[in-house]
């Protein structure tokens, strides 16, 4: 038995749907009944006494109206599908007592000095068990209830007189009542199929529908989405372009003093910040749909998250002439602190933003065995049908324009996306002009744990020697300047543009030093449709040994980092910050 709550449904659903068919296909079976009973008092007129024929007609026909009363009234009737077993039995009730009126006759209108009267009785049997089967097998105990109590006594009556000829007919009663048995039975296992098919059937195109829909929405999700991170990118190049016309500008200019050149350079610096922002916010983005961000659970004090978001926010807080409070609290907790960090750091951030004066308050509540943080502002707030809306990508409250000073409207996709992954909840509660409070509950440590993390010391990497290094990019610039950036550090680079490059400088190597790079660093999309994973996989195999390796791409794709990460490749994202690199250096061993 299949105890898997959707199959149980599923399975209700079909029961109820084969009672639906008992239901239906009565009616024409009781309109037959006052045919036989007709016919059958007529042609029994002159052999039997009137007094038992009109009796057992009048009963049959007493039963049959209450019947077809209960059946329309339940036909009329709207029912769900946990109703359906007790009107199953009410229908086998009157079945079974159809089915000893009917039987009744094998008793009380046998006559062995009558052949017509036997043999009526044999054929009469005998087709209302057979045209019972189609009519009563959807639920199969509702057509035993009528055939044995109809046949069984004449084949008992047949027995007990006697005789080559009636035991003939006992015999041959049995026999048919076992073929009848035995066809319901099929009949039964083909509705049943059918009525399962429907559904099935029913259920495939809903979810075909819902597909559609789905593939709909993600596409009209996916034009929404490029479109304004089209328009974000465009606003920085188009003002990184405008700065450099300046400066060329400027350039020609008989004298051009160093504030001037000065003052070009920082905003071609803030512009160029911009950028980067929008494509890591995207990035991040692209990592967390990948599945490509691991969750490394700790135990740490909640006090010195909030202590880093106080020294993060506060001077924000002072520039904008707003209170920025963040509440002291005392506990330990046991998830990915970077993690919530981040949306924390999304929470107080927006709260900043569409707070134009009022404070900002960032607290703490327990809750059983979890902690609820929350970021309160006296903002603009948030009407209730956008409260979902603001989740999704570059969806921004009164920032039709997209002006960038009110952020790219990612912040809270990613929070949600975060909190998904830590399978954490996050909460919304605001009123229009009157502010809005966010909120993340986070799991208390265990008290072992606790301990555990409170003691544990914090480890910080260390510079580390030269390492020997392989370099493969098809772009000249890009190698070039990676080559002359990790030589600057002291180490020793060996700098290729193709697969064939890579594998000879890996046999070159080995014959000089005899031994393997101690790291490779790779672009993802080479020439010839070759990727940085590929290349990875053909040195290490090429050298014998697992060469350390990490991918630099400026693809953003799902799927490229999806393929990195199933590599069990680490990954840098361009533009690259060398901070980054040599963290990646100092972690080498």
């Amino acid at each position: 038995m299949n105890n898997h709550p959707a199959a149980s449904a599923v399975e209700t659903r079909i029961f109820d749907e084969l009672v639906n068919v008992l239901y239906r296909q009565a009616t024409p079976i009781f309109f037959g009944n006052f045919s036989v009973v007709i016919l059958s008092v007529y042609l029994l007129w002159n052999e039997l006494q009137h007094s038992v024929l009109l009796s057992w007609a009048s009963a049959i026909f007493v039963l049959t109206l209450i019947r077809i009363v209960i059946v329309r009234r339940d036909l009329r009737a709207v029912h769900t599908p946990d109703q359906a077993e007790r009107r199953a039995w009410v229908y086998t009730a009157f079945a079974g007592l159809s089915g000893c009126l009917w039987g009744s006759i094998g008793i009380f209108f046998f006559a062995p000095d009558s052949t017509i009267v036997t043999v009526f009785i044999c054929i009469l049997l005998a087709g209302m068990t057979g045209g019972s089967v189609a009519s009563q097998s959807s639920f199969p105990p509702a057509y035993y209830a009528f055939a044995l109590p109809t046949v069984l006594p004449f084949a008992i009556r047949c027995f007990m007189y006697g005789g080559p000829l009636f035991s003939v007919f006992a015999l041959l009663s049995l026999f048919l009542l076992g073929v009848n048995l035995a066809y319901s039975r099929n009949v039964h296992r083909t509705v049943r199929e059918a009525v399962s098919l429907r559904f099935e059937n029913t259920q495939l195109i809903a979810q075909l529908r819902q597909e559609k829909e789905r593939a709909e929405s993600a596409s009209r999700s996916k034009s929404q989405f490029l479109a304004a991170a089209s328009h974000d990118l465009r606003q920085p190049t188009h003002a990184l372009g405008l700065y450099i016309a300046t400066l060329r500008a400027l350039c020609s200019t008989p004298a051009m003093s160093g504030a001037e050149v000065g003052n070009i350079a920082g905003k071609l610096q803030t512009a160029l910040k911009g950028l980067v922002q929008l494509l890591d916010v995207l990035l991040d983005i692209s990592k967390l749909d990948a599945g490509a961000v691991k969750v490394k659970r700790e135990v740490f004090d909640l006090q010195d998250l909030l202590e880093t978001i106080d020294q993060q926010f506060s001077a924000v807080a002072v520039e904008q002439k707003l209170r920025f409070i963040v509440r002291p609290t005392a506990v330990l907790v046991q998830t990915d602190r970077a993690l919530v960090h981040s949306i924390l750091a999304n929470f107080v951030s927006n709260a900043l933003r569409y707070t134009e004066s009022g404070k900002v308050l960032v607290g703490a509540r327990r809750r059983g065995e979890f902690i609820e943080v929350q970021v309160l502002d006296t903002g603009i707030g948030i009407a209730a049908e956008q409260s979902q809306l603001i989740f999704s990508e570059f969806y921004q409250i009164g920032n039709a324009a997209r002006r960038r000073e009110h952020g790219l409207g990612l912040g809270l996709a990613i929070v949600k996306r975060t909190a998904d992954l830590l399978k954490i909840r996050i909460g919304l509660r605001s009123m229009p002009g009157r502010g809005s409070v966010f909120s993340v509950w986070l799991p208390l440590a265990p008290q072992v744990s606790a301990a555990a993390g409170a003691a544990m010391p914090v480890q910080t990497p260390s510079s580390g020697a030269a390492k020997n290094i392989l370099v493969i990019d098809d772009d000249a610039a890009v190698l070039d300047s990676m080559r002359l950036l990790l030589l600057s550090w002291g180490h020793q680079v060996t700098a290729v543009a193709s697969l064939g490059d890579a594998l000879q400088a890996a046999k070159t190597q080995q014959g000089a030093s005899g031994r393997a790079f101690d790291l490779i660093l790779s672009d993802f999309r080479l020439a010839e449709n070759v990727s940085g994973v590929d290349v990875v996989q053909a040195v290490r195999q090429a050298s014998g040994y697992a060469i350390p390796a990490v991918v630099i791409t400026g693809d953003t794709s799902v799927e490229s980092i999806q393929s990195i990460a199933g590599a069990q490749l680490g990954i840098l994202h361009k533009p690259l910050a060398p901070e980054m690199l040599q963290e990646v250096l100092r972690d080498l061993h």
